[in-house]
């Protein structure tokens, strides 16, 4: 057993390293980064789309299998989304049918003719890469940061001021935890470095626990995300293309909207509004919220969950039991903080608490983004 747990640990090890970390899901559940290919042969398609670009080249069969009388295969290679790659260097125009190519990959996980892309170097030397991310680096380079802007009731601005634009994205770290269990390493779609860590996340029920090792094992392979449904509960502020929050302090309300996903958004109520209860109305992605301000703290709860999402990055469990009360603060103006407490006596044995920070990524707006323009990852993700 103790063999066994030190190798799944050196997997998942290798999963945080190796893996894209921008992905809407985790890619180490679809491709093996210990089994590397170079593929060198032509494109023959450049799909430009989201969730995933993908990059289709003839190439020598490295298998010995699935090719043509001349040794050559067809393979399908799965890239970062487009407004990720754009910020390595890609464009739309980067690759060409016809184009000689030498690409590097991971292999897919089900044996198919598909690999999860590294690089791609075209024959006049010109690489593309796959931008690397971790969350402990993923930080702007601002400098010195301004004060926090207001309205001019004093409370903080939480958007963009007039006149600038911009969004929040770079989250400090991948999943959520207890914060009093100190540092635990995930990379940047929840996935321990160590499953030993797994009881220091929350205080689990024992299903939960169960679930939750389960789903850390598989590689997230199970996440619902990949087959496009809604990032609810703090999982919206964990989104790899970023969370914008636009005030309306006339209607006592604020729009959260989500770069991920399918642009989904949700509804924080100022107006003092009671939570419904489960008989008022049906559980939904992201619940009901209603907030109010505790100085420079937006203060809010939130309740009526359903059980079809996973409520943060990583694959925690929860129940329609689940209540949230996130407090959401600006301390300066190139940072947001994030901090949740979990309650949901189904799947822990107490409350707990953890959270992040957040970056303001200025003079950006949010790329439109859908899942489900190019849907191409669920039947391969087979994890372990």
């Amino acid at each position: 057993m103790r063999a066994n747990t030190s190798h799944l640990a050196g997997l998942m090890m290798a999963a945080c390293i190796g893996a894209p970390l921008l992905a809407h899901h985790e890619f180490a559940a679809e491709y093996d980064d210990k089994k590397p290919v170079t593929l060198r042969g032509t494109v023959t398609k450049y799909e430009w789309t989201d969730p995933h670009v993908f990059v289709f080249v003839d190439a020598k069969d490295v298998s010995g299998a699935n090719k043509d009388a001349s040794g050559i295969a067809s393979w399908a290679v799965e890239f970062a989304s487009r407004a990720e790659l754009r910020k390595a260097g890609w464009t739309r125009y980067a690759l060409k049918v016809g184009d000689q190519v030498s690409v590097e990959a991971s292999m897919a996980r089900d044996g198919s003719k598909t690999a999860g892309g590294k690089s791609v170097t075209l024959a006049g030397g010109k690489k593309l890469v796959e931008p690397p991310v971790d969350v402990s680096s993923a930080a702007h380079k601002t400098g010195q940061a301004k004060p926090t802007p207001r309205w001019p009731d004093g409370h903080p601005r939480l958007g963009p001021v007039p006149g600038e634009k911009g969004y929040w994205a770079n989250t400090s770290a991948g999943g959520l935890y207890e914060a009093s269990a100190g540092n635990i390493r995930m990379d940047g779609n929840g996935l321990l470095a160590n499953i030993a860590d797994a009881a220091k996340v929350a205080p689990f029920q024992p299903w939960a626990r169960g679930l939750y090792e389960f789903r850390q094992r598989s590689l997230l392979k199970d996440d619902p995300m990949v087959s496009c449904l809604p990032p609810g509960g703090p999982r919206q502020f964990q989104a790899p293309r970023g969370v914008q929050l636009l005030e309306q302090p006339d209607r006592q309300r604020i729009f959260v909207l989500s770069g991920g996903g399918n642009r989904n958004w949700r509804l924080i109520y100022l107006d003092g509004r009671p939570l419904p209860t489960s008989d008022d109305v049906s559980p939904t992605y992201f619940g009901y919220s209603s907030g109010h301000w505790e100085g420079d703290t937006l203060v809010v709860n939130v309740n009526t969950f359903n059980e079809r999402f996973w409520f943060s990055n990583g694959g925690l469990p929860h129940t329609e039991n689940l209540k949230l009360t996130e407090r959401i603060s600006r301390p300066d103006f190139n940072t947001l903080r994030y901090d949740v407490t979990v309650d949901d006596a189904g799947a822990y044995t107490r409350p707990w608490s953890g959270g992040w920070t957040l970056q303001w990524i200025a003079n950006e707006d949010m790329e439109q983004y859908f899942c489900q323009d190019n849907p191409r990852d669920a039947e391969h993700m087979i994890g372990k």
